[in-house]
């Protein structure tokens, strides 16, 4: 009987940097083909995608058409966002970001400005709390920093476009009002979309943002992994270092929760799963008529004392809108 022959160590080498090498490949060729965000897309892209989807595939894609058509009546545009894995976190720092210096420069609301203020005290006053659940400041610190110096950069904007306001009493004054917006607006965009820089340190501060808020308050938040088969056995502290911390790993409800709340922020998620709507809308992510059920994170209205003030700060909240599909999340406006 012939012996199998083991492979060697320098076979096993060889193998391994083939495996890397493959996998550099592909990191690559989704970098050249998907920014990290995309620009503002009219929403019949989404059904364009799935309209245009190879005969064979067109069963599978019936039920993404119809959610699809739903959402074009509900949406008039999407960002696409990266899909390497960090898609949620980078599309709440996009969305996020985006509202705040549109939100308060187009309007400069009470509300927009004291919400701007609120969430940009909770990040800088941040930094020695998440220290309090096993975080060294000095690793951190560097992410941290690069995620107060992009609000100081919207703040920095929403005092241009303050100063600007008050003196837009006439035609060209408004013109210019527009134009430094839409500016401010570009910077952002191309702040955002720099490989290896803001937005990568941003989306890994946030998971760590994350995790701090899962292990504040592990009653909170283990049920969600004790509903779940994959991640049942494990406790807060190890769910957070496998699931959360390290970049390139998926978001699920729970992490989507402890986010929104740690910031309190109200997240809305368009589930679009690809069920017909003749599937029980308690099983799948569309109802019977075809709408696309939705998730929200981040309310507070169930906090009201009665006299209206739960739902005035819900009000005041802001809002981000986003578009899940299996694995992945975009923007929807």
């Amino acid at each position: 009987m012939q012996s199998e022959t083991m492979p060697s160590d320098d076979d096993a080498q060889t193998q391994d940097k083939l495996t890397q090498a493959q996998l550099t490949a592909i990191e690559n060729e989704i970098k050249s083909s998907q920014p990290l965000t995309s620009q503002l897309l009219p929403i019949s892209a989404l059904l364009h995608q799935y309209s245009t989807t190879a005969a064979n595939e067109q069963q599978q894609s019936a039920g993404f058409i119809q959610s699809a058509q739903f959402l074009s009546t509900k949406y008039t545009s999407l960002r696409r966002v990266r899909g390497d894995g960090n898609c949620y976190y980078r599309a709440f720092l996009y969305s996020l970001c985006e509202h705040l210096l549109l939100r308060n420069s187009n309007n400069n609301e009470t509300g927009g400005l004291k919400e701007f203020s609120r969430i940009k005290t909770t990040i800088v006053n941040s930094l020695k709390w998440v220290c309090q659940f096993g975080y060294e400041e000095m690793t951190i610190d560097m992410f941290y920093e690069e995620l107060v110096e992009l609000f100081d950069f919207i703040e920095t904007s929403l005092s241009a476009a303050d100063n600007n306001d008050k003196s837009a009493s006439t035609s060209a004054g408004a013109a210019e009002d527009e134009s430094n917006r839409n500016n401010a607006q570009q910077q952002l965009h191309a702040k955002l979309n720099e490989e290896n820089s803001t937005s990568d340190y941003c989306t890994w501060y946030l998971r760590v943002l994350t995790a701090a808020q899962m292990k504040s308050n592990p009653d909170r938040f283990l049920p969600f992994l004790l509903a779940d088969e994959t991640n049942m056995m494990m406790d807060i502290p190890t769910f957070c270092s496998r699931e959360v911390e390290p970049m390139g790993k998926e978001c699920g409800m729970v992490t989507v929760a402890a986010l929104a709340e740690c910031l309190g922020v109200k997240v809305v998620i368009e589930y679009m799963d690809g069920r017909l709507s003749n599937i029980d809308a308690a099983v799948g992510g569309i109802g019977s008529s075809g709408e696309v059920v939705n998730h929200v994170f981040g309310q507070i209205h169930d906090e009201d004392d009665g006299g209206g003030k739960g739902d005035d700060e819900d009000r005041d909240r802001i809002c981000l809108t986003l578009l899940y599909r299996p694995g992945h999340y975009d923007i929807l406006y």
